[in-house]
């Protein structure tokens, strides 16, 4: 274990037992008890029967327990699953079957999600408060052992599977190693200089990478973490000036709702003055938000980086050029090059397009039980003999300084909230409708959340659908994130000639003129 996140906890306990790592409300946890508390949690899972390489589900809302949860997970070296919020049963009966997960860590806010699944793991309460409300159930908190089970961990283990969708529909699993989570937090914090007193705001879900790396950084910096959950605009900007948080990750999609103007005071009295640098990731960020930014944290830097979850992060732009190239996801982050192949393999003369291919740091080790599309993903490269490249399907250009702007994604993924989609899997769920007889969805450029999701659709008996009876079936078989914000009902679809397929670029446009908007979202009224 000498290059993984354990290490990192173990060695801030070590040097700052009594520093403050983790501030959940009223809670506050030293690296000292942090690190007990997951060593605990690990003896539990063991007393359970977890077993090296058990994948466990982490069903838990944003809490020091389910950072607990997380780390006892590590420790008895199992591979903790994170289980996105607002998954719909059948999803989350998929990540459940394809990971072959053997026991599910939950709390009393996300019980019900897993509760109908209880036949297919172990469900494991991850805090106290449900004790006197499921006595049947094992609970972590009631072991206090702090010793973890005796397991060798190396570096290559895989430590994490992240469910993310693909083009195919289905999410596939992402697997990564425990070495992968550590150069993670190394890299990101050299880069953005961060260091032993800084104080994070814990905003994001921990359901992700991005904010996985928060919790990362502060164990192996030695700083501090604030966790919050960004209800109201005003509250989020008091929790920042109570708790003076000195870094600020978000996301586009979390600025748009930070600063919404029919609920944020813009002419607040808070102290912001402590917030040194912000960083985004998940999508282009508009002027707007950064207006935004740079009025309510004068004090602070910005920095935009780019990201996949195959490989956690390739590019950031630093600060000093945010302005000056605002449509440029940056350059490469440390430990990383960033190739713009053409479809020949190829790297790309400056201006021209290509795919970003990542080599280098962080690549993950594929998609779980999932040979066919590791293989189209991670690839080997003739200039680069024995070593793995990750082909990020993503479409880009670069300069002759090296700075990289996004294009479009090769495969017709969307964004939305930081969160991929794939348009095959809304597909399906829009023709489980019965009337339905064939859609097609595509996006929209929304600079506020990514993309928004478009659904053109033809009905089996030619009459419309109303659309907020087909939304009001979908609301039932898709998350939130996955919603349509348009839909299109046509009388049919054209087709692509001899091969008789749908036409899809027909039905774009065609649906775009109904709605009278261009492909980014703006009216052509």
């Amino acid at each position: 274990m000498l290059f993984s996140v354990l290490a990192f906890l173990e060695h801030s306990a070590s040097v700052r037992s009594d520093t403050v790592a983790l501030v959940d409300g009223d809670t506050e946890l030293q690296f000292g008890a942090l690190a007990t508390r997951a060593q605990s949690s690990a003896q539990a899972l063991h007393d359970l029967g977890v077993k090296k390489g058990d994948r466990i589900g982490i069903c838990m809302s944003k809490s020091s327990d389910q950072v607990i949860a997380i780390l006892g997970s590590l420790y008895v070296n199992a591979i903790f699953v994170p289980i996105l919020p607002t998954l719909k049963p059948d999803n989350i009966k998929h990540i459940m079957n394809d990971s072959g997960m053997r026991f599910v860590i939950t709390d009393e806010k996300r019980l019900s999600e897993v509760t109908p699944f209880a036949d297919m793991a172990q469900l494991i309460i991850g805090s106290g408060a449900l004790i006197d409300e499921y006595p049947h159930l094992p609970y972590l908190s009631k072991h206090l052992s702090a010793t973890p089970p005796p397991f060798t961990r190396l570096g290559v283990d895989v430590a994490a599977i992240i469910y993310s969708s693909g083009s195919t529909g289905r999410p596939k699993g992402i697997m990564v190693t425990h070495r992968n989570l550590a150069e993670g937090a190394h890299i990101v914090s050299n880069y953005l200089g961060t260091h032993e007193n800084d104080r994070i705001a814990g905003v994001l879900s921990f359901n992700f990478d991005y904010g996985l790396n928060q919790l990362w950084q502060t164990l192996l910096i030695g700083c501090s973490l604030h966790l919050h959950d960004l209800v109201l605009p005003n509250e989020c900007l008091a929790f920042l000036a109570r708790n003076s948080i000195t870094v600020l990750p978000v996301m586009p999609a979390l600025m748009t709702k930070m600063f919404d103007p029919r609920l944020c005071d813009h002419n607040h009295r808070f102290d912001l003055n402590s917030i040194r640098y912000v960083c985004s990731s998940g999508g282009r960020v508009s002027s707007g938000m950064l207006g935004n930014i740079e009025k309510h944290f004068p004090k602070s830097v910005f920095y935009s980086m780019y990201g996949l979850t195959e490989a956690f992060r390739s590019t950031y732009l630093p600060p000093d050029q945010i302005h000056n190239r605002p449509l440029s996801i940056g350059k490469a982050i440390p430990d990383v090059e960033i190739l713009v192949l053409n479809e020949q393999g190829k790297c790309c003369e400056p201006g021209t397009p290509g795919e970003l291919v990542h080599r280098g740091g962080c690549i993950t080790r594929g998609y779980w039980n999932d040979p066919e599309n590791t293989a189209k993903r991670f690839r080997t490269h003739p200039d680069y003999p024995g070593e793995i490249l990750v082909y990020s399907g993503d479409m880009v250009t670069a300069d002759s300084e090296g700075y990289i702007t996004f294009i479009n994604r090769i495969d017709g993924m969307l964004k939305n909230n930081g969160i991929r989609i794939s348009p095959t899997e809304v597909e399906e769920a829009v023709e489980q409708h019965e009337e339905v007889d064939n859609c097609v969805v595509f996006g929209v450029e929304n600079i506020e959340v990514g993309q928004d999701i478009v659904v053109a659709y033809t009905t089996t008996n030619r009459a419309v659908i109303a659309p907020s009876l087909l939304r009001r079936f979908l609301k039932t078989v898709l998350p939130s994130h996955m919603l349509p914000k348009y839909m299109v009902h046509h009388r049919d679809f054209p087709s692509t000639g001899n091969e008789g397929k749908i036409n899809r670029i027909q039905v774009k446009e065609a649906s775009l003129k109904e709605l009278q908007l261009n492909e980014n979202g703006v009216s052509t009224k």
